[in-house]
């Protein structure tokens, strides 16, 4: 029998690159045994070297998160190695397909919905009991502005991410007297490979728009949830909070005043 963690355990998912990993990389800073859950096992284990060699403690779990019996496996078994996690933040998520509604495959629509809300279904599913039964658990969902307005030629990933944020809302209103907590975090344009592959002339129409006038980093998101699941965020529940700059402030830029 494993020894349980004596450190509180956090999960994070899809914390292979981009704002996953500046997720776990802050968490482990910050104490937490961190849980590394993504599909791509390679980097999952590097990123474990790396947190290993600035003092962090993390445990990659190859698995989709979208395949229900694979969650379930790797949380049990995360449970009988290092206990209940306190902290679980759902990250993992794929864009696209960028075209018109019409346009949408049922194969597509059904792959977004697999990872963008399925996944993050199927880790609550799991913890919320458990959390339940420890009086105490955090969790975070990563959303997007696009879970809040929308648009054009986006519309599967808008509609998976307005039902992350009416998901981590109904949460946080049905578990929130058991200690636990549910928050959707709202980020706008993050530097990550995605938004680096994208052409020059479109990012610098979206720094037109942005009234920072620049993209937000990775380590910002992970910033902000660090704060959610925290000593101080205990009586943030059920919010969706946007960090873009200003842009979703600014939406009317291009109106006329009146």
């Amino acid at each position: 029998m494993e020894t349980q963690s004596k450190a509180p355990v956090a999960v994070v998912t899809g914390a292979s690159r981009g704002i996953g990993a500046a997720i776990a990389t802050v968490l482990a800073r910050n104490g937490f045994e961190v849980t590394l859950l993504s599909r791509d096992a390679v980097a999952l284990a590097q990123l474990q070297e790396q947190l290993s060699a600035a003092g962090g403690r993390a445990w990659p779990l190859a698995c989709d998160v979208a395949d229900q019996d694979a969650v379930t496996s790797a949380l049990d078994r995360l449970e009988a190695r290092l206990g209940v996690p306190r902290v679980i933040v759902n990250n993992a998520g794929i864009g696209g397909p960028f075209h018109r509604v019409d346009e949408v495959s049922v194969a597509e629509w059904n792959l977004l919905f697999g990872v963008n809300v399925e996944g993050v279904r199927n880790l609550c599913h799991w913890a919320l009991p458990r959390m339940k039964a420890e009086g105490y658990g955090r969790i975070v969902n990563i959303a997007s502005i696009m879970g809040l307005f929308g648009g054009a030629q986006s519309s599967t990933y808008a509609a998976t991410k307005h039902a992350i944020v009416g998901y981590s809302k109904a949460i946080a209103a049905e578990w929130g007297a058991y200690g636990i907590t549910c928050n959707a975090v709202c980020p706008g344009y993050i530097e990550t490979e995605m938004l680096a592959n994208a052409p020059p002339a479109s990012r610098e129409r979206l720094l037109e728009r942005i009234p920072a006038k620049r993209f937000g980093t990775p380590e910002e998101v992970a910033g902000l949830v660090a704060f959610l699941v925290g000593p101080f965020g205990g009586y943030v529940n059920g919010s969706s909070l946007v960090m873009d700059g200003g842009l979703s402030s600014h939406l009317a830029s291009d109106l006329p005043s009146f």
